[in-house]
């Protein structure tokens, strides 16, 4: 068997999954219901990756050289 042989396909749902918190709207009322703020959860983005998609992600930003000021002590969500 050759190595690509053995890949499986990946789809976006095998790397996100919508945000429970702010179903995919990346923003959440506070208290008051007054005002929305950027959702602490998926940090604005409104979808969560996957553990195949923190790999994929991870792999891209180290071989792309993707890395910001404060990104190198911040975990992917």
């Amino acid at each position: 068997m050759l190595p690509w042989e053995n890949l499986k396909e990946m789809s976006l749902p095998d790397l996100e999954t919508l945000c429970w918190r702010c179903w995919g709207s990346g923003v959440v009322p506070i208290e008051d219901h007054g005002q929305m703020v950027e959702c602490p959860d998926c940090e604005g983005l409104g979808w969560i990756p996957t553990e195949d998609g923190r790999k994929l992600l991870e792999f891209v930003q180290r071989h792309l050289g993707i890395t910001g000021e404060d990104e190198e002590s911040k975990p992917i969500p």
